[in-house]
């Protein structure tokens, strides 16, 4: 569960709360499925794609879809976002198409491509209803447009590269002495996120924190716990890999 799930899990009375802290990028990196949400998909700040022929997608399709045939999908790379960090979930009738877009895009560059198995049947399921008549479509022109939304506490990827080159913000990784070793970003400092709170005095009050992990648990575990101390502080929300000679991605 999340930090925030845990925070709310701790509330409830429950006792024995563990947070999975490399979430679901290390879950997907395991080549495990993810099964989102009926609502995710009809709200969450998402890019659906369906990949089923034109003639299937008119007699209903999920809404906010974007249609982008399977046949066609080779020739459709400029159609995506810009943001290579972008959740692009596919779905089809055809488990095996869904396998081979998921593939493609992925070498395309985009980092969080998401298969979206018996995406039909699960929204039926949930009484929600499917839209008839043409789906939206992107073209190499009028590509799909994509802004990832900042919650509570989180820098953006932006700000959180300017913030690396700043006096005024000091960027803390919460991440492992081994991972820190393994690469990390020009200028940070490492404070595990299990030493933090012993650690806290090396943290100055004088400076804007940003806290980061690998993929965000850590860091709001870190966000949390500092701005419950009065500290000014952020979160990097993102995936990103560093390595030794001070090169990173962010995503």
């Amino acid at each position: 569960m999340s930090p925030k799930s845990a925070g709310l899990a701790s509330k409830w009375g429950h006792k024995n709360i563990l947070v999975y802290v490399d979430g679901l990028p290390a879950w997907k990196k395991g080549g495990n499925r993810i099964i989102p949400t009926v609502d995710h998909i009809a709200n969450g700040n998402i890019v659906l794609v369906d990949l089923r022929n034109n003639a299937k997608v008119e007699k209903g399709y999920i809404p906010r879809s974007f249609s982008i045939p399977f046949a066609e999908l080779e020739d459709a790379e400029d159609a995506f976002p810009q943001s290579l960090g972008a959740p692009i979930y596919l779905y089809s009738d055809k488990d095996a198409e869904i396998d081979a877009a998921r593939k493609m895009i992925a070498e395309w560059g985009y980092k969080n491509t998401i298969g979206f198995y018996g995406a039909l049947e699960a929204w039926k399921s949930a009484g929600k209803k499917l839209q008839k008549g043409p789906a939206l479509t992107a073209t190499d022109d009028t590509p799909i447009t994509w802004q990832k939304k900042l919650g509570p506490g989180e820098i953006s990827i932006t700000d959180f590269t300017k913030s690396l080159n700043s006096e005024l913000i000091r960027v803390i990784d919460a991440r492992t002495p081994a991972e820190y070793e393994s690469g990390h970003f020009p200028g940070s400092v490492s404070i595990p996120l299990e030493q933090m709170k012993a650690r806290i005095a090396e943290i100055p009050k004088d400076k804007f924190i940003v806290v980061h992990c690998m993929t965000g648990g850590r860091g709001e575990i870190g966000y949390r716990m500092l701005k419950e101390e009065g500290y000014a502080v952020k979160f990097l929300n993102a995936e990103c890999e560093c390595s030794t000679t001070g090169e990173y991605e962010i995503w």
